[in-house]
């Protein structure tokens, strides 16, 4: 039997010839700086990143935005309403070239109620992206200012696909004010930080 977390979820399914994969599944290329969606949509699609990256974020009260997740390939993202409640919101914008396959919500829901392997891989997933965001606030509370910026730093330097499979270094793709909000600091801090590094 295949793994989902060998073959991916799409391959998965296919193998297993899902009926109404073809109607509910589709494969979008995007370019940067596209937004998915923002903070307006309550619900959303159900977003896999194939090759490239996305930040997600929010807006703060003050109207300026500010982000809190880069997701990269293999990583699920979108529709977290679907988990209840509406006050939660965000924005899903693209910072590089990115393809993506994105899942209607109504079926990626029934995958997880009806088929054991999906709910498994799921809640993986799932546990992956609260570890990823809790080891993330653990940095912010464990470590100075400057050194979060140059671990985070650090931690970006490695490489991810991008569409045509073009390899690049993720932390070449956030600004200053993305690392300043990814590790609770300042654009300027942010900054000087990196010209000394």
């Amino acid at each position: 039997m295949l793994k989902i977390s060998e073959v991916g979820l799409y391959n998965y399914l296919t193998w297993k010839q899902t009926p109404g994969l073809k109607e509910n599944v589709k494969l979008m290329t995007v370019k940067r700086g596209k937004q998915l969606y923002d903070t307006s949509h309550k619900y959303t699609d159900i977003y896999e990143i194939i090759s490239g990256a996305v930040k997600l974020g929010g807006v703060s009260g003050k109207g300026r935005e500010y982000i809190y997740e880069l997701v990269t390939p293999g990583e699920f993202f979108g529709n977290l309403a679907m988990l209840g409640g509406d006050t939660f919101s965000e924005f899903g914008k693209a910072i590089a070239s990115t393809q993506l396959r994105i899942y209607k919500p109504a079926f990626f829901k029934h995958l997880m109620t009806h088929d054991p392997e999906v709910a498994a891989w799921s809640f993986e997933k799932i546990v992956y992206r609260w570890n990823k965001t809790e080891s993330m606030l653990a940095n912010i509370r464990s470590y100075e200012p400057r050194e979060r910026i140059t671990l985070l730093y650090e931690e970006l330097q490695k490489k991810t696909i991008m569409v045509g499979n073009r390899e690049i270094i993720l932390n070449r793709l956030l600004t200053l004010q993305d690392i300043a909000d990814l590790t609770g600091t300042t654009r300027q801090l942010a900054a000087d930080t990196l010209n000394a590094v």
